[in-house]
């Protein structure tokens, strides 16, 4: 075994093979051989190499950075079938049998589950190697949070290259049309230059959070200081190094020298002999005055992970409103507009019942009437209201949301929480209308989490599970801290028929200590739809469980029993009967009720539940249509005409975007013609 080197890895993964095998395991693993035919002759073509394979995944070793980028866009932008690509260069070691181990090579692959399918992500290393048209074709994309490995990376994706032009000038016309417009392009850039130039980045500082020299507080301490640094980067911000030693005078001196007008620092120590107490601080290093603190309280026996991410995760939310705050706020005058305004930003990230940022919000808005962020906020906040509003309140609530959302836009068009305002205030089938807002959204403000999370949402109402997964992902990667990220992941996981990476999020020890409603119906999910009922019916009993009601856990408990019995049986029959009138009373939520329906065969009851849900009463929750557990009815010939009286299948014909299962090998019918015929 030879010594570790330094050489380029190129990861592939084929993305939604298990739907894929699911639904036709002939077909999938003919589209994997296909893969790795093309790998081989992209070796052989690139100077590369193969070194592993394993499933649908491919391992790729080149000695040139170059080759290996050309050869990943070349294998990307083939999607037979769709690929995901993870670049990097870094230490491998080779093995007696050829394949190569360490750390290089997990970098590789984490960038490999970060990437859209059909797209190259590029690590930093790459990217310095990268020179010319191959350089050009690089976008930063933010930074992901290497597991396993306790730090971040930043990423970018390497674009598809650009086609030759369609027709070529003759040198002559293009001198005339030069001499022409130069002068004029120099005069309109110098004058357009102030307007149109970006706003340079905002660096930010790190402080050491003090403990009164206690050593069993150190590494917490630290630990806190490391998360926020990385969630921080993980967003697009700068950070500079962290000065461990020091007098605090002095790091903010040299904060300031290095060009970060904010610095987040604080202070951990036990509030008394049962309690942990964290504050934390940001200050403006120009004055040394702190603008906003915060604390965070937990028994001292409670788990330190959750309350070191508790503390991070508030002085990140913070500090990126501070950070957009410093390029609209600038007057020390307008100090107290700028604490208010980064408390309502701690109330709005809050999950205590007893938040309410919106007071604040107005008053900013009143009081700094350009600054786009807290307009947008205040948006977000009033959308969010007019979903729980009365009837007679709904529309006025969206109408003031839509107002200013849209004055948020016209003074910071990149403000991604005014989107998603936007997005709320739409009515929700509008989905061509939703998902321009959308994207637009993210041509502004791509590195906003809240965006991508939307997005992510809408996608999979649209049956588009795997950019579903996608956008969750990026959510996930944009905002490190949040389980809430996290557990979303996981729910586009297992809508993407990949249970058991479901299942590793479900099971992640950090979320353990945080069993919330939506990890519980994670776990739940998991469980369920992988045939562990036994773990199901012990969630469903769990003190955490979210149904508290006797008779919707009969009829979870029923449902059970009437699945394990064999199929035709008369406790199969009675099953349907008890699902169906438990949907009816509301005792099991309608997309599970479909799906037990379709588990237990009753293909008829589950159309007739699908049609009275989703277009008599006009509900949502269509996206469990798509599900891996719901492909009988996707092959049963009323589901296109159903699709069309939801009116998916209209917006999938005129936006020409089809969802992921009009490409399962399985299914009878071609969903182009089906839509060109019924509409």
């Amino acid at each position: 075994m030879s010594g570790p080197r330094l050489t380029t890895i190129v990861a592939i993964d084929v993305e939604g093979f298990s739907a894929m095998a699911e639904a036709n395991e002939a077909a999938a693993i003919a589209a994997v051989a296909r893969l790795g035919e093309r790998c081989k002759a992209s070796a052989a073509a690139h100077g590369g190499r193969i070194f592993n394979t394993s499933g649908d995944a491919v391992m790729m070793e080149f000695s040139s950075t170059s080759a290996a980028a050309y050869a990943a866009s070349e294998l990307a932008a083939n999607p037979d079938p769709p690929i995901r690509i993870g670049l990097h260069v870094g230490e491998a070691t080779e093995m007696p049998t050829g394949d190569l181990l360490g750390r290089g090579v997990s970098i590789a692959a984490q960038l490999q589950e970060h990437a859209r399918a059909g797209h190259v992500l590029v690590s930093e290393s790459a990217k310095e190697a990268l020179r010319g048209p191959l350089a050009r074709r690089l976008v930063a994309k933010g930074s992901i949070k290497l597991e396993k490995l306790g730090e971040s990376a930043h990423i970018y994706e390497l674009t598809p290259e650009q086609g030759a032009p369609a027709k070529s000038v003759s040198r002559r016309r293009m001198l005339i049309f030069g001499a022409g417009t130069i002068a004029a392009i120099i005069i309109l850039g110098l004058i357009a230059w102030p307007l149109l130039a970006p706003d340079p980045p905002v660096r930010v500082a790190v402080l050491s959070f003090t403990t009164a020299d206690n050593a069993e507080l150190e590494g917490l301490a630290n630990g806190i200081a490391e998360d926020i640094t990385t969630a921080l980067n993980a967003g697009g911000v700068r950070t500079l190094a962290r000065e461990a030693a020091g007098a605090r005078e002095q790091q903010l001196a040299h904060a300031r020298r290095d060009g970060a007008p904010l610095a987040v620092e604080g202070v951990l120590e036990f509030a008394d002999p049962n309690a942990l107490y964290a504050r934390v601080s940001i200050t403006r290093t120009s004055d040394r005055t702190p603008i906003w603190s915060g604390d965070v309280l937990a028994p001292r026996a409670a788990d330190g992970a959750g309350f070191r991410r508790a503390a991070a995760q508030r002085a990140v939310d913070v500090m990126r409103c501070a950070i957009d705050a410093t390029r609209k706020l600038n007057g020390a005058t307008q100090t107290e507009t700028l604490s208010r305004f980064l408390q309502a930003c701690a109330d709005a990230s809050s999950t205590a019942t007893d938040s309410n940022p919106g007071e604040a919000l107005r008053q900013v808005v009143n009081e700094a009437p350009s600054f786009g962020l807290p307009r947008a906020m205040l948006a977000l906040e009033t959308a969010r209201n007019a979903q729980t509003a009365s009837s007679a309140q709904r529309e006025a609530l969206r109408e003031e949301a839509r107002r200013e959302a849209e004055r948020a836009l016209r003074d910071d068009a990149y403000v991604g929480e005014a989107y998603v305002a936007l997005d709320m205030t739409e009515q929700r089938r509008n989905w061509t209308r939703r998902e321009d807002v959308l994207e637009e959204g993210l041509g502004q403000d791509e590195f906003n989490p809240e965006l991508n999370a939307r997005y992510a949402s809408v996608l999979a109402e649209l049956g588009r599970l795997s950019d579903a997964l996608t956008y969750a992902r990026r959510a996930s990667a944009f905002e490190p801290l949040s389980t809430t990220r996290r557990i979303d992941v996981g729910h586009a996981l297992l809508q993407t028929g990949d249970a058991e990476a479901a299942r590793d999020v479900a099971q992640d020890p950090e979320l353990a200590s945080e069993l919330d409603r939506e990890l519980w119906l994670l776990r739940l999910r998991v469980a369920f739809w992988s045939g562990n009922y036994d773990d199901a019916l012990a969630l469903l009993d769990a003190p955490a469980s979210e149904v508290r009601s006797t008779r919707a856990r009969q009829c979870w408990r029923q449902a059970v029993d009437a699945m394990r019995s064999q199929a035709g049986s008369p406790a199969r029959a009675t099953g349907v009967r008890n699902v169906v009138g438990c949907a009816r009373s509301g005792d099991l939520a309608a997309q599970q009720a479909l799906m037990m329906l379709v588990d237990l065969g009753d293909l008829d009851e589950a159309f007739a539940l699908a049609r009275l849900r989703f277009v008599d009463e006009g509900n949502g929750g269509e996206e469990v249509m798509f599900a891996p557990a719901m492909r009988a009815m996707r092959n049963d010939g009323r589901f296109m005409p159903l699709m069309k009286d939801i009116g998916l299948l209209r917006h999938w014909r005129l936006s020409g975007r089809w969802p992921d299962f009009c490409r399962e090998p399985s299914l009878p019918y071609r969903c182009e013609a089906e839509a060109q015929r019924l509409l």
